[in-house]
């Protein structure tokens, strides 16, 4: 959706090297400082993917940013359709995508939605946390939300920075009982609605050059979909991340287009949001 700034180590050449000045001859010889066997080696290559996927997956805030400044006035808040989602479905990859989506909708509402209709999108979250084993400060926090929210002692500003830290900072690091997969599942998610929201937007308005700027990203879906794919042959996929796939491979033939999009274009990603958000 929104084209990644990524990371690149800029590298200044010039000529052959000086030749140091020659050092006096009272000066004693300063002995090497031994090597730190506590300092790890730094990995580049890995420190620029790691940068390139952290920018690579925008967060709901950054859309509705990015869609204000490609001349969208729509609030993404405004689209978010009444979920009947299965919160008792606890399928790892079901409950991960799920969550997500229900992550991207509080970031969206958070500053707007009424207080019950707010604390009830969190219960969700926090459902969605505990099945997936997040574990217990996840859950702590998600508490300390809900009744400062209740008490009405945090402002909405506030509690937007907070679920942004946790959508962005916190929420990736958890350990997710091991499950490597779970937070590429809860960023798929939150995107996919993302994307549908979009997408009914740029609709709405009529605008295609937000719908170039905002749904023309084949890393973004190639990300994805190399944690979606199971692990063998003979492993028979379950429905959510089969639909997930099948829908992330169309998305990505709207995103390599070369031509501009144009509405049937829009129509699709809309549907193969759609048909991924109605098995949740």
């Amino acid at each position: 959706m929104i084209t990644s700034c990524l990371l690149s180590l800029l590298l200044a050449c010039s000529g052959g090297p000086a030749e140091p000045p020659p050092k006096p001859a009272e000066a004693p010889a300063k002995k090497e400082a031994p090597a730190n066997p506590e300092t790890p080696e730094i990995d580049v290559k890995t420190l620029e993917k790691e940068s390139d996927e952290v920018a690579l997956v925008p967060s709901p805030v950054e859309t509705q940013k990015a869609l204000e400044a490609s001349g969208v006035d729509t609030q993404l808040a405004e689209l978010i359709p009444k979920h009947s989602f299965d919160l008792e479905a606890d399928g790892m990859d079901h409950a991960a995508v799920r969550t997500g989506v229900l992550l991207a909708d509080v970031l969206l509402t958070v500053k707007t939605a009424k207080k019950p209709v707010l604390l009830k999108r969190i219960d969700a979250v926090q459902k969605g946390m505990g099945q997936l084993k997040g574990g217990k400060d996840i859950d702590l926090t998600l508490e300390d939300i809900k009744e400062r929210l209740e008490a009405e002692a945090v402002t909405r500003d506030d509690l937007l920075k907070e679920f942004d830290e946790l959508s962005g900072a916190v929420i990736p690091e958890l350990e997710f009982n091991g499950q490597d997969r779970v937070v590429p599942l809860i960023e798929a998610g939150s995107w996919l609605e993302g994307a549908n929201l979009v997408a009914r937007a740029v609709k709405k308005s009529g605008n295609k050059d937000a719908a170039e700027k905002l749904l023309k990203a084949p890393t973004v879906v190639d990300y994805f979909i190399e944690y979606v794919k199971t692990d063998g042959a003979d492993k028979a996929p379950e429905a959510v991340t089969k639909k997930l796939e099948e829908s992330l491979q169309e998305l990505k033939q709207v995103a390599e287009k070369t031509d501009p999009l144009d509405d049937a274009d829009i129509d699709t990603v809309i549907k193969v949001t759609n048909a991924v958000l109605a098995l949740l």
